[in-house]
């Protein structure tokens, strides 16, 4: 059995990982395309700390926190659809060359695969950008299934991903185990009896990922 699963002991057969904050840490083009967009549309500029906080439930969700400078707007901006493309496009014009893998990502993917283990990606990023940025840091081909903030009519923290990964690779939910950073991952697969690792480091919105109460929770994969 393989340290990480020595760990919390257990041995699935699928293993589900969050992509932005559990992967790849990717908060430093977020931030530069969130600046990008306040700039054009002469909004006060967010915070580091904010986009920190305000990231995991997909970009137009994101660009809805920034227009109105807080965790929960309380109502659609009428500049939403201008201000989101704007984000869009600067997000892919920086080609997320300030992003890296954390350490020991590829390790632990390199042995998941080379011990039959299934795995996936399921993130709230768009699909426009999801596989394309696994391709770009040589990590795509380790993934059997790969689903974005679009690929169904809901996403984390809705269980439907999650429950779609099972069905596709025809495992028993509880033989599978998300791994994510925030309280989306988290309650998504609470939400559906899939057992859940939480990984600290990421961004959960200002808070110990263990407040969400997974199962078990590593500092670091």
């Amino acid at each position: 059995m393989m340290p990480l699963f020595d760990k919390i002991g257990f041995e699935p057969k699928l293993v589900l990982f969050d992509l932005d904050g559990t992967l790849l840490d990717s908060l430093p083009d977020l931030y530069s395309a969130s600046l990008s967009m306040a700039d054009v549309l002469n909004i006060n500029a967010p915070s580091l700390t904010h986009v920190e906080q305000w990231v995991g439930n997909g970009a137009a969700v994101l660009v809805q926190r920034i227009l109105a400078n807080q965790f929960q707007p309380s109502s659609v901006d009428p500049r939403f659809d201008h201000a989101l493309q704007l984000y869009m496009d600067a997000y892919h014009q920086l080609g997320n060359r300030q992003s890296h893998l954390y350490g020991g990502v590829e390790a632990l993917l390199s042995e998941l695969h080379q011990k039959g283990i299934s795995q996936g990606v399921v993130t709230n990023k768009p699909n426009r950008f999801t596989e394309p940025l696994l391709s770009q840091f040589g990590i795509l081909h380790y993934f059997d299934l790969v689903y974005s903030g679009d690929s169904f009519t809901e996403k984390k923290p809705h269980p439907m991903p999650l429950l779609m990964a099972a069905q596709q690779i025809g495992v028993s939910l509880e033989e599978c185990l998300m791994v994510g950073d925030s309280s989306n991952d988290i309650n998504a697969a609470k939400a559906c009896g899939m057992p859940c690792l939480g990984v600290r480091g990421g961004y959960n919105h200002g808070r110990d990922v263990a407040e969400c109460e997974p199962d078990w929770v590593i500092d670091s994969l």
